[in-house]
């Protein structure tokens, strides 16, 4: 399964498209808020959340979905203050049971690993923030023999170019 994570795209759908056409095939298509209509009316297979400069109307706040059998908290972050504090974040992420919590807000890519849990933020398409050009991640699953998963975490650049500080491989047993 190929995931596209991407967040805070400002109104930059022809920087969606740059990415989904350097991606080519995804199964899912994330946006972690800040224009997530941006995607909700054009990609049927996606999965958004409403941002601080989206309309409340537009999608939810948080949203959790599984992935393979993993449990994924998706939130913008606003609400749990992530420019400020990991805390909230790690404390809701841990709250839900998430092997994985994909957030935004901050325009920073972010993929760090606490207590078996993986916290990802793609950074922004339209304006990076602590990194000099915009970013996503492409995220592969796949399941092992025994049952587990194993996920394959990419960065990438809009000109395509991975991001080698930001690959992480993990396996998450089988339940």
């Amino acid at each position: 399964m190929r995931v596209l994570i991407i967040s805070d795209s400002h109104g930059r759908t022809d920087r969606i498209q740059l990415v989904v056409r350097q991606v080519g095939r995804f199964d899912l298509l994330v946006h972690a808020g800040d224009h997530a209509d941006d995607v909700l009316d054009d990609f049927p297979r996606a999965i958004a959340v409403c941002g601080n400069c989206d309309d409340p109307a537009s999608a939810a706040t948080e949203q959790e979905f599984e992935l393979l059998g993993l449990k994924v908290l998706l939130a913008h972050g606003h609400t749990l203050n992530v420019k400020t504090t990991p805390l909230p974040l790690l404390y809701r992420a841990a709250e839900r049971q998430a092997d994985i919590a994909v957030f935004g807000h901050t325009h920073t890519p972010t993929l760090t690993e606490e207590e078996g849990r993986v916290f990802l933020n793609p950074g922004s398409l339209s304006y990076p923030r602590g990194y000099t050009v915009c970013t996503y991640c492409v995220l592969d699953l796949t399941r092992t023999e025994q049952g587990g998963v194993e996920a394959d975490f990419a960065f990438y650049t809009l000109d395509g170019d991975r991001i080698p500080a930001f690959d992480l491989k993990k396996t998450w047993e089988a339940r």
